[in-house]
């Protein structure tokens, strides 16, 4: 597994994708925290992250969508299939270089609430439900991203199934909505990443809504694993 995430690693930042994907979450999340914080003299750091959300999650695919199609475009796949490392660690290094890179983004914005702080907003609940909400859902979409990698034959396939797995995760309560149907919206409402998301960002740190994300990034994980055992045979 450290030797799948060394590699995927010095991959990220050999080649420009590190750099602009960092680039990008950098200006987007430094533009809606200058403009819903600073600009408003809002003291309330939810503001922000309810505004970069939806941009943060159609970023991931950016990370996620070369982690196997690239392989296979490379002809290194056969490589990496007969390396001496069991599936599940091929996938979870791969998984881990790609949070990883995330974790360097959203590092950065921790000047943020330090900032509002000693503007006099101290929110520390909030600001930790909001954290843990964005780290929480990312890291699922992580997991989504790597799966549609490992099923998909090339990046542009891997990053529209990811963008379809992650629209239909993120509004599955509106789509049962539309359904019309009782039973059906209530259940889409438990397993609702997005009313879970909003919980978090409100401060209300529920087990059972965290475990959600947990439970997600562990199947599709799976699911993943699964598929490179089945294409190692």
């Amino acid at each position: 597994m450290r030797a799948v995430y060394r590699k995927e690693m010095r991959q990220y930042f050999r080649s420009p994708v590190g750099y602009v994907f960092l680039a990008i979450f950098l200006f987007i999340n430094a533009f809606y925290f200058l403009l819903q914080n600073l600009l408003t003299r809002s003291g309330d750091i939810t503001d922000y992250f309810q505004a970069v959300v939806t941009l943060e999650m159609f970023l991931i695919p950016m990370l996620t969508m070369r982690s196997f199609a690239e392989e296979r475009k490379q002809r290194t796949d056969v490589f990496l299939l007969t390396m001496p490392v069991d599936c599940r660690g091929v996938v979870l290094g791969k998984f881990l270089a790609a949070e990883s890179v995330f974790l360097m983004g959203l590092g950065t914005t921790l000047a943020f609430p330090v900032i509002l702080a000693l503007c006099g907003s101290a929110q520390p609940l909030i600001t930790l439900g909001n954290y843990l909400g964005i780290l929480l859902l990312m890291s699922a979409f992580i997991a989504v991203g790597i799966f549609a990698s490992a099923v998909s034959e090339n990046q542009i396939v891997a990053a529209v199934l990811s963008y379809v797995m992650i629209f239909l995760l993120w509004y599955s309560y509106g789509l049962g909505s539309a359904i019309r149907s009782e039973a059906l919206l209530a259940l889409l409402n438990r397993v609702s990443v997005m009313r879970t998301y909003h919980e978090l960002v409100m401060g209300v740190l529920d087990p059972a809504g965290i475990l959600l994300y947990v439970v997600i990034a562990f199947i599709f994980l799976v699911l993943t694993t699964c598929a490179i055992q089945k294409k190692r045979g």
